[in-house]
Order: C-alpha cells, then structure tokens, then sequence
C-alpha cells in the first residue's frame, strides 16, 4: 500500500481533485480557539472549505471531522450548510489533556508587580515528554514549571482559581455527502455510502444465545403482548458505538517491556538533543 503527501493549503490543494474522486475524508481542521496565540487557529474553516471537500468526494463518501468542544457548533453548522449530511457526532476521550488555564492567583500578582517566592518545581514527566517528541520534536515538557506561593493579601484570596477545566474529550462529526438514489445503488455505482461495521466491532466475550424482551406494552404505548426476541449466538464482538476510549498506554505510546529507568534515559536525551 502507498501514499502521496500533497503539502500546501488544504484548500488549494483540493482544487487538483476531480469532481466525484475521493472515498473519504479525515480532517482535524483549526478549532478557533486562537491556540497559543497562533494566527492558523484563530477561526473554524467557513463554507467555501467544506463546499470544495464536498465536491472532490464520491456521493456517499463520509468525513470525519475533529472540533473544539467550545467551538464545534461552528463547525458542524459549516459542514451542514456546505450541503453535507450530518450523520452522528463522535465523542473521544482521553486522559492525557493538560488545563489551558490562567491561574488568577499568579495573575493578581502579575498586576501588583510582586514577586512571588518559588518554593519547588514541578519537574519534566518523562511520560508527557517523549510524548510530545512523536507529536512535533518537541523536547519540551508543560509540566516543567516553578511552584510559587502567594505574594499579595488578593492573590491569597484568589489562590487555587482558574479559569478553564481540563480537557478530556473532543467532539468527531460524523458526516456524509448526499447518495445517489438509496443506500444500495449508491454503494453499488460508487463503492460509498455505507460504514463498515463488522470491521470495526469491539471484541469481547462470545454473544450467547439467550431470549429477550421486546417492546414493553407500556414502553412506546404499543398494543398486545410483548414479544420475546430469541437471540442467536455469534462471537463477532461488541457493535461499534460514537463513543472512543483513548487508554493511557496508547496516548504515552508505552510498552510493557519498556522500564521506568528507560523512560528517564529517554526523556534525558530528549532534553539534551532538541530538535
């Protein structure tokens, strides 16, 4: 299997793609959030963005697009007014999130123009550390920082407040172009416009086989007896659902045979040999 790097502006580079050519689409646009000051983030993409991915793909085709959870309503109205059919919205959760938090505290302090006294620091986790390496090459460390105390009557008062929680999820909207005729003839004519859920089904214990109620009389306000569902046994797994669990060990990319005393050598030579 191989693949083509296109380096540019997303939305130039699109413009080389015949109408109808694209399968699918997995984006992690700018959130808006104006993300450390950057000038990339400082909006969602608009219309014209969505509208120009909406004409590359087949009919069909699905996007999965990545949002802030501050600003995702931006871009899932974008997307739907593109023409876009908005399918499901995926939550991923995760551990590994830092805040993006003003500490008021300290901030009082800034304002006064006094010094607070350093008493310790927060040290570099080693954990956090190679993983922000794999992400940019980066041997910094958000963790590495001075712990102070309190200098002003005000930032006493106001010590411990923030201004943001941590962040632990993000929201996927699950997306579609419209079909051409119903599910069938799409998939047919284009090879799009279905997911493949037996490919993405959770193992876990074999389903037995077992009887089950059906819709209580007084659930749905239906007529009758409730029916018993007899169910058959498969061992295919659990069925896929929006929600993704992100687990510690895949966010700090560790292996079991990798020990603690490496994971310091690591982050060591990480720090000495930035990139």
């Amino acid at each position: 299997m191989t693949a083509t790097i296109f380096e540019g502006d997303c939305l130039e580079q699109m413009q080389i793609f015949d109408d109808n050519e694209i399968d699918a689409i997995v984006t992690d646009p700018p959130y808006g959030l104006k993300f450390m000051g950057k000038e990339w983030d400082h909006g969602v993409p608009g219309i014209p963005f969505w509208q120009e991915a909406l004409r590359v793909v087949k009919p069909g085709a699905h996007m999965l697009a990545f949002g802030g959870t501050r600003t995702h309503h931006r871009l899932m109205v974008a997307i739907e007014d593109a023409g876009w059919e908005i399918r499901d919205t995926l939550g991923w959760l995760y551990g590994s999130g830092f805040p993006k938090s003003l500490d008021v505290g300290k901030a009082i302090d800034k304002v006064a123009g006094a010094e607070r006294v350093v008493i310790g620091n927060t040290g570099r986790d080693p954990y956090r550390l190679i993983k922000f390496k794999e992400q940019d090459g980066c041997s910094r460390s958000p963790t590495n920082e001075d712990i102070t105390t309190p200098a002003t009557d005000a930032a006493k008062q106001w010590n411990g407040w923030g201004t943001a929680l941590k962040p632990a999820w993000e929201p996927i909207i699950l997306c579609r172009k419209p079909l051409e005729g119903t599910v069938a003839q799409n998939v047919l004519k284009w090879g799009t416009g279905g997911i493949n859920i037996d490919g993405c089904r959770i193992e876990g214990e074999p389903w037995k086989a077992h009887d089950a109620t059906g819709l209580a009389t007084v659930k749905f306000f239906t007529n009758g007896d409730t029916p018993i569902i007899h169910k058959e046994p498969h061992d295919k797994g659990r069925f896929p659902a929006n929600l993704i669990l992100s687990y510690p060990e895949d966010e700090y990319i560790l292996r079991d045979d990798v020990t603690s005393k490496q994971l310091h050598e690591l982050a060591e030579w990480l720090d000495a040999n930035p990139k």
